[in-house]
């Protein structure tokens, strides 16, 4: 199957959904969408092939961290 083609007989990937969502809900987090163009997604790329991160949430997420401490100094 090729990535990113959705496996016609798994049958759990919307309970799966369903659970991860309740489980950032718990946390009180929230699922956001952003708009990003060709240039900050070429940096993604690069951050996580640098181990960054080891996904696209990750890098973000890392980011966000990294940009705290620089500012508040935390």
């Amino acid at each position: 199957m090729q990535p990113g083609k959705k496996d016609p007989y798994d049958k759990t990937s919307t309970k799966r959904q369903v659970a991860h969502l309740k489980r950032l809900a718990n946390k009180k987090g929230k699922r956001i969408t952003i708009d990003l163009e060709k240039e900050h997604l070429d940096k993604i790329d690069s951050l996580l092939q640098a181990k960054y991160g080891v996904s696209t949430s990750d890098v973000i997420r890392n980011a966000i961290n990294d940009a705290y401490k620089i500012i508040f100094n935390k």
